[in-house]
């Protein structure tokens, strides 16, 4: 029962009170209660009057943030051909109700009994979901320049679809994940069974069952592993247009991805969900907070240390890790100091964090973006949001909610789904049906206008150099140089 409903009850406004004024049987019960209290009607009525209130103010409606001056997209009439152009907020906000309009869902309700961050954090990480979203993915491996491996999960199998033009959606999965995570596969089975598109899960090295071959893992920063995958997608599938979907340090990785390529980036867009954005404020976070000290970053450290030493042969003659050293850590920030900076040659696990930072990445993105963020995430906590700069590019849109804690968004009581599916879904089938031809009947995308741009804006900031010219790989930096290459 919704507050209104429970108003007009008491108010005597509801159409039970005019059934009861109109029947018999009803005047009679009513008469009889004239001169007593509603005693037993109000305790039965108190429940739904309590719940109605909970749900009243535990409701969170998504709160939009996004540039004055949004970048107008193309669309094309799939019908006619006809080609128009519309402001992406507006395009955003006619085709994505469930982000823009709290009459259609735009409004996340959590379940009655998860409506603190912790516990949706909680639930998301030991929730048993082997019986829902049934995937059958199709796997292959990848070996990278240096010798490693990483895999990338189909869905559908190709003996199902064959390669066609159909769009896809690439997926990157959170610290120690992997295709087989709940939030992975509720949105693929969504992607794929309800809408008939091809999604592809890019596992990380010694995520997901795959072989560790090389004495390297994964970071923040390190973008190669997802640039070789986005390589050999394409090549695969020469006539789909891609997007790309990024969760917690996946999305982290995928940000950093997106403004390295600017303009190039082969991904129509992206969605960014539970980014942390900001490595050394998610530090300091989980240095501060009892729960974040003693629960959080401890179990991730530990997740990180058994892949780890599951691949101990690998690391046996390492010259840059000392297993012992590694056994004895404890939290995260133990595993980033002394594995981590050291095998991407950081010189401080400070200066990794500090570098590896998406939230200095967001103003080089030249692709529509959607930020997914629930501020009661107590890892990828609501003050690193990088807010100022999504506003600032003309590309972005941010997207919060009081509640949801780290990818959770439960709703339901006895049976349990991500509010965050259906918001994504729709977000990306909006930037993907803009312009459904094939990419060889695409022409390029309408650039930002140069007002929009300032071509003429000088990026003063530093990133990570990722291929130094001696062929190290030596923690160095160089500042970002516009398309003139002026720095």
């Amino acid at each position: 029962m919704d507050m209104e409903k429970v108003q007009q009850f008491l108010l005597g406004t509801h159409p039970t009170w005019k059934f009861l004024n109109d029947t018999e049987t009803g005047s009679r019960i009513l008469l009889q209660h004239q001169e007593k209290p509603l005693v037993l009607p109000l305790l039965v009525l108190l429940p739904f009057l309590l719940g109605g209130l909970f749900r009243y103010y535990t409701a969170s409606p998504v709160v939009l943030t996004y540039n004055k001056n949004p970048v107008q997209i193309r669309l094309v009439n799939k019908k006619t051909g006809k080609a128009s152009s519309e402001n992406l907020i507006e395009y955003v906000k006619r085709t994505c109700p469930t982000l823009t309009d709290p009459s259609k869902g735009a409004v996340f309700k959590p379940s009655l009994w998860m409506t603190n961050g912790h516990i949706q954090t909680a639930y998301a990480a030991y929730r048993d979901y082997d019986n829902q979203y049934v995937i059958d993915y199709e796997r292959e491996l990848l070996s990278t320049p240096d010798g490693g491996t990483v895999s990338i999960d189909w869905a559908p199998r190709f003996t199902k679809k064959p390669v066609d033009d159909t769009p896809t959606l690439v997926l990157l999965h959170g610290l120690t994940g992997g295709s087989h995570e709940s939030y992975i596969r509720s949105l693929v089975e969504t992607m794929t069974k309800d809408h008939g598109y091809r999604c592809v899960v890019f596992n990380a090295r010694a995520c997901a069952n795959t072989e560790l071959t090389s004495a390297q893992l994964y970071c923040g920063s390190w973008t190669e592993d997802l640039r070789m995958v986005v390589k050999h997608i394409r090549k695969t599938l020469p006539e789909a247009k891609l997007m790309s979907v990024g969760f917690s340090l996946g999305s982290n990785i995928l940000m950093n991805y997106m403004g390295e390529e600017g303009d190039n980036c082969e991904f129509l867009g992206a969605m960014s969900v539970g980014n942390p954005f900001d490595l050394m404020g998610t530090c300091l976070n989980m240095e501060r907070g009892f729960l974040q000290r003693k629960i959080y970053s401890p179990t991730m450290g530990g997740n990180l240390k058994r892949i780890l030493l599951k691949h101990e042969k690998v690391f046996a003659d390492s010259d840059v890790i000392d297993l012992e050293e590694v056994k004895r850590g404890v939290t995260i920030r133990d595993f980033d100091d002394r594995v981590t900076r050291r095998v991407f040659k950081y010189r401080t696990v400070h200066e990794y964090y500090r570098m590896a930072s998406s939230s200095q990445k967001i103003l080089d993105i030249k692709r529509p973006f959607l930020c997914l963020n629930a501020l009661d995430d107590p890892i990828a906590v609501g003050e690193c949001i990088p807010v100022d700069e999504i506003r600032e590019n003309p590309y972005g849109l941010l997207a919060t909610t009081a509640h949801g804690g780290h990818l959770g968004w439960f709703q339901g009581f006895f049976s349990q789904t991500r509010w965050c599916t259906k918001p994504l879904a729709e977000f990306c089938i909006a930037i993907f049906e803009a312009d459904r031809r094939p990419v060889s009947k695409t022409p390029e995308l309408t650039p930002v206008s140069a007002e929009q741009r300032n071509d003429g804006y000088i990026h003063s900031h530093l990133v990570r150099d990722i291929t130094p010219a001696d062929g190290s790989r030596n923690a160095t930096t160089k500042p970002f140089r516009n398309q003139n290459g002026q720095p």
